[in-house]
Formats: C-alpha cells, sequence, structure tokens
C-alpha cells in the first residue's frame, strides 16, 4: 500500500516518553483542518485535529515473527466501477459516551443505538434527533422512516433515546435482547437501561400501528452457526436507487444457558450484527466483553468469515475489556470507530472518569501482527491508562499519535464512512 507523505506539522516527535499528565492538562483544545489522504482501501477526505504538541506515537512492540495474513484484495484507489447509488454510509453520530450508529442505504436507513450521555454540558437526546431531523431532511424519499430500531442491550448509554425516537419517527422493526425485568448496578441502584428496556416494550404494547410494528427479541440459542436473518432483521431490500440488497445477520444475543459461569452483565448478553453491502462489511459488538467474545468466537468456528469485516465497531466504547487479539484476527479490519465521548468534559459518568477508550483496546487495534489495517491522518489523541471509578480515584492519560485507521467520536466527532458495493470506503470526520 503506498501512502501520502505525512504534512510535517503532523509529524510526531519519535519520542516514546511519558508525558506529565499536569503538563498536559494545560493542553489547549486542538485545532483542526483538512487535507486528503489515502486509508488501505480508500482514498477520502477528513478532518485532522492536533495542538500543535507533538505526542510520541501509538506503537506497540510484537513479539515473534509476523503470522501469515491472508492477502486481501482491498483496493488502493477508488475503481473505475465505483458507482455513488450503490453504497451503504455508517453514521458514527457524536452522542458522547454511548452508542448511537445510523446505517443509510440507498432503499432504507437502520439505527443502532440510541445513546448516549446526559449531563449538565451536554444532552444526548438532542443531539441524536438533531441529526436525524437533518438526515431525513435530505432524505426525503424515506419519508422519517426507519426500518430498523436495533438497540444491543438495556443500558441507558445505548437507549437512552429509544422512546424519543419512536416516538417522532416511524419505526418499521425493533429488535432488543428480549430482557423485561428490572436490573441492579453492582451498590444497589437500578439500572435505568433496564427500566428503558421495559418502557419500550410497554409503549410497543400500547402504541398500535398500522402495519403494526414488528418486535423480536433475541437470544443467543436461537441463533444458528450460520447465524440468524429474516425479514424483520434484513428488512432493507433493493430497489430503484440500487440493485445492491443489504444483509443484516444476527450472531449473538441474550444467553440463557449457564449463567453461573456466564453472568448476568447486560455487556455479555449484547445483540451483535454484520451488515454488509456488497464487498464492504461491518460488526457491531455492542459492550460484549471477553467472555461473550470467547463463546463467539468459539460459536463461529465453523463459519469464521461470519466475524471476517472491514468495520470494526470498537466494543464498549474502547474499555480494555472488550476487545482481545483472537478477535481481532478473525475480524481483521481495515477500520475501527470507537463511540465514546470526549476527554474534556470532566465530569462524572463520562469517558474521561472511565478512562475511554482504554490503552489495552488501542494496542490490539494498533497492533503489527493483527491490527487495523488501514492508515489515517495522524491525530495527537487522549487515551486511557486508568478510569476515575470503582476504587480509582482519579483518571489518568497519555497523549499519543494515532496514525492507524481508528477513529473516535471522542476525537474525531461524528463519522462517516461509506462502503462502496465494490469494496472502497470514503471516509469522513466532522471534527470536535
Amino acid at each position: 500500500m503506498r501512502l501520502p507523505a505525512r504534512p510535517p506539522e503532523l509529524a510526531p516527535s519519535g519520542a516514546s516518553r511519558r508525558w506529565d499528565l499536569r503538563r498536559a492538562l494545560r493542553h489547549a483544545v486542538p485545532a483542526c483542518e483538512l487535507w486528503a489522504f489515502a486509508l488501505s482501501a480508500a482514498l477520502t477526505t477528513a478532518t485532522a485535529c492536533d495542538d500543535g504538541d507533538a505526542a510520541p506515537p501509538l506503537e506497540v512492540k510484537a513479539e515473534g515473527p509476523a503470522p501469515r495474513r491472508a492477502r486481501d484484495d482491498d483496493p488502493t484507489r477508488r475503481p473505475e466501477d465505483t458507482v455513488p447509488g450503490d453504497a451503504m454510509t455508517f453514521h458514527f453520530i457524536d452522542i458522547g459516551q454511548g452508542d448511537a450508529t445510523l446505517i443509510e442505504f440507498p432503499c432504507g436507513a437502520v439505527l443502532i443505538d440510541t445513546g448516549g450521555e446526559q449531563n449538565d454540558l451536554f444532552d444526548s437526546n438532542k443531539a441524536l434527533l438533531a441529526y436525524l431531523d437533518g438526515f431525513f431532511a435530505r432524505r426525503k424519499d424515506l419519508a422519517s422512516t426507519l426500518d430498523l430500531l436495533l438497540i444491543t442491550h438495556p443500558h441507558i448509554d445505548h437507549n437512552r433515546a429509544a422512546l424519543a425516537v419512536l416516538e417522532r419517527y416511524r419505526v418499521r422493526g425493533v429488535i432488543d435482547n428480549g430482557a423485561d425485568a428490572p436490573h441492579s448496578h453492582h451498590d444497589g441502584t437500578p439500572d435505568p437501561g433496564a427500566t428503558q428496556q421495559m418502557a419500550v416494550h410497554a409503549w410497543l404494547r400500547d402504541h398500535p400501528r398500522d402495519p403494526p410494528i414488528a418486535y423480536l427479541g433475541v437470544g443467543a440459542r436461537d441463533v444458528p452457526p450460520e447465524g440468524l436473518t429474516n425479514p424483520i432483521i434484513d428488512p432493507v431490500a433493493a430497489c430503484a436507487a440500487s440493485a445492491v440488497d443489504p444483509k443484516i445477520t444476527l450472531l449473538w444475543g441474550t444467553v440463557s444457558e449457564d449463567l453461573r459461569t456466564y453472568g448476568e452483565n447486560p455487556n455479555n448478553h449484547s445483540v451483535v450484527a454484520r451488515v454488509e453491502f456488497g464487498k464492504t462489511s461491518a460488526l457491531f459488538t455492542g459492550d460484549l466483553e471477553l467472555i461473550g467474545l470467547s463463546r463467539l468466537a468459539t460459536r463461529y468456528e465453523a463459519h469464521p468469515e461470519l466475524l471476517d469485516v472491514d468495520i470494526y465497531q470498537v466494543g464498549h466504547h474502547g474499555s480494555k475489556n472488550a476487545t482481545i487479539h483472537y478477535q481481532m484476527q478473525l475480524m481483521s479490519p481495515r477500520v475501527a470507530v470507537i463511540s465514546m465521548g470526549p476527554y474534556e468534559r470532566d465530569i462524572p459518568w463520562t469517558a474521561r472518569k472511565y478512562g475511554h477508550p482504554n490503552i489495552i483496546a488501542l494496542e490490539h487495534l494498533a497492533h503489527p501482527h493483527y491490527g487495523v489495517r488501514g492508515r489515517r491522518t495522524p491525530l495527537a489523541a487522549w487515551i486511557g491508562l486508568k478510569g476515575a471509578w470503582k476504587d480509582e480515584k482519579k483518571e489518568v492519560f497519555e497523549r499519543r499519535t494515532i496514525e492507524q485507521a481508528i477513529y473516535a467520536t471522542g476525537w474525531d466527532g461524528t463519522v462517516t464512512i461509506t462502503g462502496n458495493a465494490n469494496g472502497w470506503l470514503d471516509i469522513q470526520t466532522a471534527g470536535r
């Protein structure tokens, strides 16, 4: 892969020293500039942000020889047969600490999760609804209709705006993990995400539509070895705008067996979805943690191709417990996107207090043997070493320069990836 020269003002110093956190906290909010770059399979335009103070590069020292990777067929320049209309676009929406991804097809739209962060500084509901309003104003042909609302699991940073979405737009189908009972945090306080999912179920019962809104609660035992799909899961077809038929396949859901060892943490009962459009594919793992990822990998030993994707939405907002080496080897992604809040919001229940994204996840994503295959505009970003929760009193972050194709809504603002049917990717970032 041939890459453009790095702009000199964004070049890392090459130093690997640890930055003094007290000094780093005095850094100004980065300014942004626009430039073109090549990303493995795409020539695209993105917004690069850097505060002008070099940060050591995110580097991982690999032990032993590199294993042989299957040769990829990613295009390195825009193929002549690229048709703008034959593409899906992932909108990784900046809703702070949480997830909300709008998937735009030529013939429909799907929303995975509804975020997000809500405090005195930021309201994710307003941010999400404003984004969706703008989207439907542009795509008038969709008549304010979501073909599917998929909630990966009942945590409030994934389902906060679910009722608002149902009340504001036409939704043809709803999928979640089927949980319909109260749940408590470790300290005994009620989990608002569980309450919200129960409220969604009640809303669906109390608001009949014609035609009715389809509903599906997905359990892991319901998913066959080749994945689960049906007209509710995969409601968008080809149409006059594009002859390409997208494919959505579910790979995981609520686990109902062996809970004594598996546990009842809602993260590990996330619905996992694979989305395909021609030669472009993506994987959404919700907040699935290591035990769930291990079971997922075992489940698809006979069909590893279901986990092999181009785009990976990084699990659990870049937490240290939701991305692992064998998973990365199975996926072999070109690009990874982390949905989390910005470092600058220094208040409880934010990415900063959780230490997101964590250095352990970033090192898996950047690993030279199995990390993401693409490159991005170099960007100096805050990387978490420790979060200020449980027994920790103060979060610890370092500045690193990211050159691998790892994006984050907390660094880049809303990230949009257009995956063309021929495999060509175009990436844009809104900037912060």
